[in-house]
């Protein structure tokens, strides 16, 4: 049996490295890392295939010209190639070539470093080189396949902002409110469907209180709270998206609820609409102010599938609570027929869920002779009021109405009609979920006014029933949106927000989709704003919907008209014959600039503001009213109602069937 070689105890390379007198600098650190990835890839476990002599010769020659080369972008490849010459340096050290490149060897990658040092932070003035080579666990193989930006952008970055996050966020997101978890809370849970009583139950206790906040899920239903303590004698201000109404000595706030400010102090706090917190979009706002509020005593008004988790979060923070169910005082029934929309009675609500919908079935009944009220979501509140009024005063015995009067409008309907059973929800259109049917059925029969409460279909009545009948599944999981102390982490704000959601949390929390965030940062960065990271955050966080092209380039007219210093004002009045439409994009256009100005401290005329607002709702009113027929346009070949932004003369399933059709058999 044959004695072992002994193990060549040290590479000549190592021996070369070593062999010189080295600092602390960071061309030394990088050199010293692409030293360990050059002899990790020439270990013995390597499997390096020895090349041609005259390809070896030139990747030797290539690497030593290294030291004099004033190119970073090949030297990946020119390692890696290098790398593969090693055998031959074990093998041959006396070889002249050989010789040359172990004299050469550390001063080599010194220069190297040096030039990938200079080209780095050219490219990335914000980082810390020094930081980033001393970082623990540096990976040096990285090195070999696109640089050191890649080791920057890839490993350190995302490595360092987690750590910074989760040094400055906890986990659990109850514990960001320190001054809350420090508060002695009691929660009242009112718990029950639509027309119930839960909200005025908790709105009973919030007038008697020396401060208090009302938090709700629409502006309308925040104005209407304003309004309703005002008229009892309470002092309230107002503070929603789109507007403020601030006077000094108003012990009282009504608003919606991202609008929380959590600094204030209330005696007692009503959050209205508590079932939005599993919302994808807007859910962090009630999980911010149930975790959050400074408040002793907190009522929380909520559909019943949101007890358990509400209770969950209560227990969570430490805080007591009591539960209260509320019951309808007026049975709800579902009829037995379809109902015929040609024998629609007063008091009945139709629903349709689309805005051409509602538009075009208001206009079908008038020509028939019955006078409807309209309401849906795009209508400004001073215009949605003056509608709900004429319903109230018996002047309009009908309402068409969409989804929206599903939430927080108490008004005097016998029956709840569904025109259709499925809506686009923004994503796809889809069938109403249980918990949508019962939301709007539970409008009809309102308590003292009626015995009885009906709920029917013109068509599809099975599902209207159906989700009627079915049980609600408890909500699952609450939505936690990210605290401003992501403006605390030392880098670039999208790569925190990335970061930031894809970091764990705490059950039974779910992160807010951010996308918005993504697409208005990312817009304003390719536009060529140079914002701080805080003024990119307030930026994205003026609301505004970034997917309508109008509203999206005065958003960007309003941000260049601010960081160059110029006068932000307020967008001017259409013209005096303008349609529907857009007097509806130009009222948004005001809710724009107003939550612009007040997001960049820009001064608002508001007595003008007011003014223009209240123009545009009563030319919207009066439309709604007597010219609804000249503000539709429909379909030339079936006469159904167009979308209102829709181009061409046929609906789409005429245009199709016209393109199916031979011209000489469509007539």
């Amino acid at each position: 049996m044959s004695e072992p070689k002994p193990r060549r105890s040290r590479s000549p390379l190592s021996q070369a490295w070593n062999g010189v007198k080295k600092d602390r600098s960071a061309s030394w650190l990088l050199a010293g890392h692409y030293h360990s990835a050059i002899l990790g890839r020439m270990s013995p476990d390597a499997r390096n295939k020895m090349p041609r002599p005259s390809q070896a010769t030139a990747w030797t020659r290539e690497f030593l010209a290294l030291e004099r080369r004033r190119d970073s972008t090949r030297l990946p490849e020119v390692l890696r190639n290098f790398t593969r010459v090693g055998p031959w340096l074990n093998t041959c050290p006396d070889q002249p070539l050989a010789q040359e490149v172990l004299a050469r060897y550390p001063h080599v990658l010194l220069a190297a470093a040096k030039q990938v040092l200079a080209d780095f932070t050219s490219a990335q003035p914000e980082a810390d080189p020094d930081r980033l080579l001393r970082a623990k666990g540096f990976p040096a193989a990285m090195l070999f396949k696109q640089g050191l930006s890649t080791v920057w952008s890839v490993w350190y970055v995302p490595q360092a902002i987690r750590t910074s996050l989760s040094l400055l966020i906890a986990l659990n997101p109850k514990d960001e409110y320190p001054e809350a978890r420090a508060t002695r809370r009691r929660f009242i849970l009112h718990l029950g469907g639509t027309n119930t009583g839960k909200t005025y139950s908790g709105f009973q206790r919030l007038r008697r209180a020396k401060t208090g906040v009302y938090l709700a899920p629409l502006r309308l239903l925040a104005l209407e709270a304003q309004e309703t303590l005002t008229d009892l004698g309470v002092d309230c201000s107002l503070s929603t998206g789109e507007e403020e109404d601030f006077r000094e000595g108003d012990t009282h706030v009504a608003a919606t609820a991202e609008k929380l400010d959590l600094k204030a102090r209330y005696e007692v706090a009503v959050i209205d609409e508590c079932q939005m917190i599993a919302d994808r979009q807007r859910g962090y706002a009630w999980t911010r102010a149930i975790l959050g509020v400074l408040a002793p005593e907190i009522h929380l008004c909520a559909a019943p599938e949101a007890k358990e988790l509400l209770i969950r979060l209560i227990d969570s923070c430490g805080d007591s609570y009591e539960v209260e169910i509320h019951q309808r005082a007026t049975p709800l029934i579902c009829m037995s027929h379809p109902v015929d929309y040609q024998r629609v009675q007063p008091g009945d609500a139709l629903i349709t869920f689309s805005k051409v919908g509602v538009l075009s079935v208001a206009e079908d009944l008038r020509q028939s002779g019955k006078e409807p009220a309209i309401i849906y979501g795009a209508l400004p509140y001073s215009t949605r009021r003056k509608q709900m009024e004429g319903f109230l005063e018996g002047r309009m015995e009908y309402i068409v109405s969409t989804d929206a009067i599903g939430m927080g409008l108490n008004l005097p309907i016998r029956r709840i009609i569904f025109m259709e059973t499925e809506k686009f929800d923004g994503v796809e259109r889809r069938e109403l979920k249980p918990e949508e049917i019962k939301q709007i059925a539970g409008r009809a029969g309102r308590f003292g006014m009626y015995n009885k409460g009906f709920v029917g279909a013109t068509q599809n009545l099975g599902a209207i029933r159906a989700g009627l009948e079915a049980v609600v599944p408890p909500l699952e999981y609450a939505v936690a949106g990210f605290s401003e102390l992501v403006l605390q982490v030392d880098f670039d704000l999208l790569e925190v927000l990335t970061q930031w959601n894809q970091m764990p949390t705490a059950e039974p929390y779910r992160k807010l989709d951010i996308s918005r965030y993504i697409t208005i940062i990312s817009k304003m960065r390719e536009m060529g704003f140079v914002l701080t990271r805080e003024q990119e955050l307030r930026a994205a966080n003026i609301p505004f919907d970034e997917t309508d092209e109008a509203l999206r380039d005065l958003f960007f007219q309003l941000l260049h008209r601010w960081q160059e210093g110029e006068p932000v004002e307020q967008p001017g009045l259409p013209a005096e014959d303008a349609t529907l439409p857009e007097l509806e994009l130009y009222y948004r256009k005001l809710d724009l600039y107003f939550s612009f100005a007040k997001t960049f401290a820009c001064p608002v005329d508001e007595d003008r503001l007011y003014d223009s607002r209240e123009r545009v709702a009563e030319e919207i009113n009066e439309i709604l009213l007597h010219r609804l027929r000249n503000n539709i346009r429909f379909c030339a070949r079936c006469q159904k109602a167009l979308p209102l932004r829709h181009r061409g003369r046929l609906c789409d399933d005429c245009y199709h069937k016209s393109r199916r059709t031979p011209s000489w058999k469509q007539n």
